[in-house]
């Protein structure tokens, strides 16, 4: 039986917190409003020049959801990956490569919207890329649901564009190399750290 004293703290906050910006915004009736005011638009970044209120509305549209399905599925994500992942690397490493996935997959998204695809500015919300950089910890980690996961997504992305659902598949793409690179990177600087002179000449 699940007790609560072993629920992954920073994942449970992480669920809850996304639950109640949602159930906010759709109780008051502010959801339109709250993605218009807090989701990211890349082109106001990369093109308008506001940078302050594009670097705020990178953190808060990783708290912002469309729908049930959205935020079901993504929540879904985060809780059956993110225990193993916070408990590998740790609760302030996790907690970090997770804003930094996050913002890596925006980032990534609003390059390829603004250059590419010419669409940045429609807005981007949800916790995709942060919950795929958890992917790519666990990937990283050894653990093979992270490849599992990252595929479901990948098939979720191409049937929501069937479906004529607007999906930001480059979030998730570039979430998930994130939270892959960092922890990798993480990885060989704790093994240095454990032997620092294993590549000396």
């Amino acid at each position: 039986m699940l007790k609560l004293g072993n629920l992954p703290p920073v994942t449970t906050t992480l669920v809850v917190v996304n639950i109640l910006v949602f159930a906010y915004g759709i109780f008051s009736d502010t959801q339109n409003s709250i993605i218009s005011n807090y989701g990211f638009v890349p082109n106001e970044l990369f093109k308008g020049g506001g940078l302050l209120d594009s670097i705020l509305r990178l953190f808060t549209s990783m708290f912002i959801h469309a729908g049930i399905a959205h935020i079901a599925f993504n929540l879904f994500a985060l809780a059956y990956m993110g225990g193993f992942a916070e408990r590998s690397i740790g609760r302030p490493k996790f907690i970090a490569l997770y804003l930094l996935a996050g913002l890596g997959g925006a980032l990534f998204h609003g390059i390829i919207a603004s250059y590419i695809l010419g669409n940045g500015n429609s807005v981007l919300i949800g916790a995709s890329g942060a919950i795929s950089g958890i992917l790519g910890i666990s990937a990283a980690l050894g653990d093979i649901r992270g490849y599992y996961w990252l595929a479901i997504q990948v098939l979720y992305v191409f049937i929501g564009s069937v479906a004529s659902l607007s999906i930001a598949f480059a979030a998730h793409v570039g979430g998930f190399a994130t939270g892959l690179a960092l922890t990798k990177l993480l990885i060989e600087l704790e093994r240095r750290k454990r032997n620092p002179y294993r590549n000396l000449p």
